[in-house]
């Protein structure tokens, strides 16, 4: 997910990248042409060798560019980075019939473990798909999401999940994959199955005997020692779901608030994907229309012979996605480069402003003007916020890698809400100079026209049918320095017979040495930020509230700009 530093392609699909801006949600693909297979084998190998024609056609058009262009055109074309370009299209020309012959080798392999693996275990499923794989990488891949809750005690709360998990467990529909475990033989990750499931390894109370009440900080305390416990049955299990004892406030109420944290392997799905099965599952009945918000509608095919044209440029544009990302230099800043310590610092906003409201009332104002711009804008100047006040070098650009949202395919199970559809893509925004609105607009809308989030996508599902030896050292996060991701989530909901979920904020894995996130979230009408970061990277987590505090001023801000002239 993470920037792969080297990477194949096999996709020849036309896709245009949108947003859901009313909604909230992040950069989102519309295939509008049918190319995703769920086949990881020969099908994806056959179809790699597409690329050739791509980088046959760039290096035409280079050619006939390079004539017809004058010489003042020629030099300023002809740069370092051209000539690079240049010379990893042959080196990619030259070694690709060796690449593909160590793919079809390696997909051999696979099929001969999956052979033995069938025979010597009785509880195998099946191999995770790629990008389930991808997570499993991983000493530490889970999503985590804290939110409070009122209850009537937190032991009737947990009984309550136990039996809604229980029904999960029986109901075998597509949704019982949570109960998978994963395990490991031969380099290749698959999914076992038991007949028996006991819902008490998955649920339970924690207790902080040295607090009778609990604030938001001591709430965060208590994510950064979770998020370093291993999860059930020895970390082969995908979920567990933890309940404070104390109150969040409020002690002398008949119904007390208390803290509630999912935390969910990231190989069960995407962010988007654990929301939807929270509102599915835990949810009570009437609460569990909000997820349709995250369907993305199917676009139609469309053969005209200017979709057709489009479809040839990207084809040509994905040889200088894949060049450009290995020639990419890694950041340099304060909050990349050294190893991660796997020790978390959390935060998160708590504000009683409408954040949600200005940033609509924003992008009202403002043409063509997506929600994720105006977040990304306020994450610039957050960032900035951070460098400036530690005293740190403020760089000009810092990488940041976006996730980005596949829509779902009508060709997949209705019931399966278990998938990782997601790609990723890598924004270079700007920290130091040029923090305004509409060039971080244009960058973002330069970002949507690319093909670099295609070419991420299909390269992760082609280099899934490698063992692990090799996965790790090739999908490891080395170049952007942190993760944002924006997400819907639904409007207020209960779960389990009337508990009402008040606040919800949740937080990504890291990978690789990206160790910072910021995450956004809209749940009940209200905007919240979330933040978490290795304390390799901030020792201090007091510093993560510079960048959230940056984040709000800059929201207020342009809200004052552009909503009320």
């Amino acid at each position: 997910m993470y920037n792969p530093r080297l990477y194949l392609n096999c996709s020849v699909s036309k896709v245009s990248l949108s947003e859901n801006a009313s909604d909230g949600t992040n950069m989102v693909i519309r295939q509008q042409f049918t190319t995703e297979s769920n086949n990881d084998g020969l099908g994806t190998i056959t179809a790699f060798t597409a690329i050739i024609a791509g980088i046959l056609i760039n290096a035409i058009l280079h050619y006939s560019f390079c004539k017809s262009s004058s010489v003042v055109l020629k030099r300023r074309f002809l740069n370092t980075k051209t000539v690079s370009r240049i010379l990893a299209l042959l080196v990619l020309v030259i070694s690709l019939p060796l690449v593909i012959l160590f793919l079809v080798l390696a997909l051999c392999y696979k099929l001969l473990c999956l052979v033995i693996i069938r025979r010597r275990d009785k509880h195998f499923v099946g191999f995770l798909d790629s990008f389930d794989v991808f997570w499993s990488l991983e000493d530490d891949a889970t999503i985590n999401v804290i939110g409070v809750i009122e209850s009537d005690s937190p032991e009737k709360l947990v009984n309550n999940i136990k039996v809604k998990l229980q029904n999960i467990a029986v109901a075998n529909n597509g949704i019982d994959k949570i109960f998978y475990r994963r395990n490991e033989e031969y380099g290749f990750y698959y999914w076992r199955k038991y007949s028996l499931v006991d819902v008490s390894q998955y649920v339970e109370v924690i207790d902080l005997p040295d607090k009778s009440e609990l604030t938001v900080v001591d709430l965060e305390d208590v994510m950064d020692e979770i998020s370093n416990q291993s999860l059930p049955y020895e970390n082969e299990g995908l979920f567990k779901i933890f309940v404070t004892k104390q109150r969040m406030g409020n002690q002398d109420d008949e119904r007390g608030e208390y803290g509630i944290i999912f935390v969910i392997h990231h190989s069960v799905g995407d962010g988007v994907a654990l929301l939807e099965f929270l509102c599915e599952t835990l949810a009570d009945r009437h609460e569990t229309h909000p997820v349709n918000m995250f369907a993305v509608p199917e676009a139609r095919i469309n053969d005209t012979p200017a979709a057709l044209m489009d479809m040839m440029l990207k084809l040509c544009e994905i040889p200088l996605c894949f060049v450009d990302t290995i020639l990419r230099k890694p950041d340099e800043n304060s909050l990349h480069g050294p190893s991660l310590l796997g020790k978390k610092s959390f935060r998160w906003t708590e504000s009683d402003e409408n954040l949600l409201a200005m940033v609509k009332e924003i992008k009202d104002n403002v043409d063509n003007l997506n929600f994720s711009d105006i977040l990304a804008t306020a994450l610039s100047s957050g960032l900035h916020n951070y460098f400036t006040k530690t005293m740190a070098h403020v760089p000009e650009d810092l990488a940041v890698i976006v996730p980005v949202r596949f829509p779902k395919s009508s060709s997949i199970n209705p019931n399966l809400l278990m998938k990782n559809d997601f790609s990723v893509t890598i924004l270079d925004l700007p920290i130091k100079d040029k923090r305004n609105l509409n060039e971080i607009k244009s960058r973002c809308d330069n970002l949507r026209k690319s093909a670099d989030p295609l070419s991420n996508h299909y390269f992760i599902k082609l280099v899934s049918i490698l063992p692990r030896q090799i996965l790790q050292p090739l999908l490891n996060s080395t170049v952007a320095t942190m993760v944002f991701s924006n997400m819907p989530g639904p409007d207020q909901l209960s779960i389990c017979g009337g508990n009402v979920l008040k606040e919800l904020v949740f937080f990504v894995p890291h990978k690789g040495n990206t160790g910072l996130d910021v995450t956004a979230l809209c749940y009940g009408g209200v905007l919240r930020l979330a933040a978490s970061a290795d304390r390799a990277l901030i020792p201090d987590p007091e510093h993560l509230s510079f960048i959230l505090d940056g984040m709000v001023c800059e929201i207020k801000r342009l809200h004052h700009q552009y909503a009320r002239k």
